[in-house]
């Protein structure tokens, strides 16, 4: 039986609070109340578990990192008695202290700890999990949330994010750890200084670098392009600058104004290089420059997403993730398929991750070098979960939300090995000709992502399911335009679907709150709650009814964006939002 906001607050009243923490509370509590700070205690979803900053259950603060941190060295520690564990944090306002407080409370409680010395991506400490031998590891990030959140991300001994049943175990045991069983001292421990023979950072970095020039992608020649990168305020900046001047990126420069990490994102609405405002400033010092950029490059603030604009004869460019991918992918398979011819012994059984709601776009480039796609939900941890079964057959994985993985040897999504890829890409080829080739040769896409806001209002949320009870009823009442060939349910007790290749899709990925029409010509429209927001979010991936031509690309690229649009708009009226 779920307790009442009130009976929550109580309990919250029980943990180590400092005397303004204890007046803040009773002088803010009905607003506290009021904005949810009590109705019920974070979770694990898709990125790790996220919430906003702040004084109550359902809030981030010192007392809910020692009740996870708790929960983590107990989970770690029934399989060892003095396990290793890795540590990282990202430059939002309270990551560092949320990290010393963890430091303290795993050492405290029989963990061996190495924490990364200043802000480092995400990637690097997955890399670090592998690179040190350590039993887990854990990353104080929000990702690219606003700068109200933050958040926890813990990783397996494999370097990925643990997943189903890990992380239910390590949920249950945070919610069996009550508020009162927290050290008193717990604000000096969140300022208490990390011990120097702890730090890490120029070892991780070295072995890292040293593998990435083994990529297939890299070639060690003198570098043409021209690179304008923003870590957004984030982690990304001294990695980013070191790493790709000693790759031989001489005119590789970082945007001044964003370079220094900073939680409060002052010159960005959003710092998400998923959305094309996040390029505003670099628009603008690109526009501005005698010698205009090439690239355009992002990251968000524990760069593991990176979003990409290119100079074209018009101005720049913003490619999406589906398309950034896409280019990947496809320069990625040419050059291993060519390296095999001589190599062969190297992948005998080559394969791609995508997640459901990535274009079918990628596996048609993957079945033209027969290559093999395999599907998984949203989320980089289930990409990961797959390397992990069969690390040296990998050849790419990627998501429509930026974040894409074209090494074996980490495993998150890794801006910088993936901005890498596409420099070296950018190297050879014009990068539009090089999308637009694509698309004459597999076929054209258009992709659009509508989210629906649960912030003000949560009981949007079961409302919209609801009407997708039955989702065959409720396909039959829009007219897409596009022949609905199956429907791939995957909530608890959905109906099968009627193709074979829906029915193993749905037995392989298992539940979730995820319904997928499937639209002739390898075209999807797919609504699931976020992970890692108050949000519903629908995904229109739509494919052109004939191939175009080069003479014909651009009108059909008009008309296909013109029709998703419409299907979009007559599948959002019929949810009634």
């Amino acid at each position: 039986m779920s307790l009442t906001a009130e009976e929550y607050f109580q309990k919250f009243l029980q943990s180590p609070l400092t005397a303004a923490e204890k007046a803040q509370l009773q002088a803010d509590k009905s607003r506290l109340i009021a904005e949810r700070a009590f109705d019920g205690e974070p979770a694990f979803g898709t990125g790790g578990m996220r919430a906003i900053t702040g004084l109550g259950t359902n809030r981030l603060n010192l007392q809910n990192i020692a009740r996870l941190n708790l929960a983590v060295a107990k989970y770690f520690k029934q399989g060892k008695a003095s396990p290793l564990l890795a540590m990282g944090y990202d430059s939002r306002l309270t990551s560092p202290e949320f990290s010393r407080l963890s430091y303290h409370i795993l050492t405290q409680n029989g963990l061996r700890v190495k924490i990364f010395r200043r802000p480092t991506p995400t990637p690097l400490l997955s890399y670090a999990v592998r690179e040190l031998g350590a039993d887990c590891g854990v990353v104080l990030t929000a990702s690219h949330n606003p700068p109200q959140y933050n958040g926890y991300k813990a990783y397996g001994a494999d370097g990925g994010q643990i997943i189903s049943p890990v992380d239910k175990e390590v949920q249950k045991l945070f919610l069996e750890t009550g508020y009162d069983v927290l050290p008193a001292n717990l604000h000096e421990l969140a300022e208490k200084a990390i011990p120097e023979a702890d730090l890490i950072e120029e070892e991780i970095y070295q072995s890292y670098i040293s593998r990435l020039k083994k990529e297939i992608f890299y070639t060690n020649k003198p570098k043409r392009a021209r690179i304008l990168y923003s870590p957004l305020h984030g982690t990304g900046g001294w990695l980013f600058e070191r790493a790709f001047k000693e790759l031989g990126y001489d005119s590789f420069s970082v945007l001044p104004e964003q370079a220094k990490p900073d939680g409060n994102f002052p010159t960005v609405k959003s710092p998400n290089p998923e959305e094309p405002a996040a390029f505003e400033r670099l628009l603008a010092a690109a526009n501005a420059a005698p010698n205009k950029p090439d690239l355009l490059v992002a990251t968000d603030p524990d760069a593991d997403r990176v979003g990409c604009m290119l100079k074209t004869a018009t101005g720049y460019h913003f490619l999406t993730g589906n398309q950034i991918g896409s280019l990947l992918l496809e320069s990625i398979s040419r050059k291993s398929v060519r390296a095999e011819n001589l190599l062969p012994q190297q992948r005998k059984n080559p394969y791609i991750c995508k997640t459901i709601v990535t274009t079918e776009l990628q596996r048609l480039i993957a079945d033209g070098y027969g290559i093999k796609t395999v599907e998984t939900l949203t989320g980089f941890k289930y990409i990961a979960e797959q390397v992990a079964k069969d690390p040296e057959n990998y050849l790419f994985g990627g998501e429509e939300s930026f974040g894409y993985l074209p090494i074996h040897w980490v495993r998150d999504k890794d801006s910088l090995s993936s901005a890498l890829a596409l420099a070296e890409l950018a190297e050879d080829e014009n990068l539009v000709q090089a999308l637009d080739a694509i698309y004459i040769r597999h076929g054209l896409f258009h992709e659009l992502l509508h989210s629906i806001d649960l912030s003000k209002n949560p009981s949007l949320l079961p409302e919209t399911l609801a009407k997708l009870a039955d989702p065959k009823a409720f396909a039959a009442k829009v007219d897409f335009g596009r022949e609905v060939v199956d429907i791939l349910d995957l909530r608890k007790g959905a109906a099968e679907p009627k193709t074979q290749a829906g029915r193993e899709l749905q037995q392989q990925l298992g539940e979730a709150d995820v319904i997928q029409f499937w639209l002739k010509d390898y075209s999807r429209l797919t609504i699931r709650p976020s992970g890692t927001e108050p949000k519903i979010k629908a995904y229109l991936s739509l494919m052109g009814k004939q191939k175009p031509t080069a003479a014909s690309l651009a009108a059909d690229k008009e008309a296909l964006k013109a029709e998703a649009e419409g299907i979009l708009k007559k599948f959002l009226t019929a949810l009634g939002v």
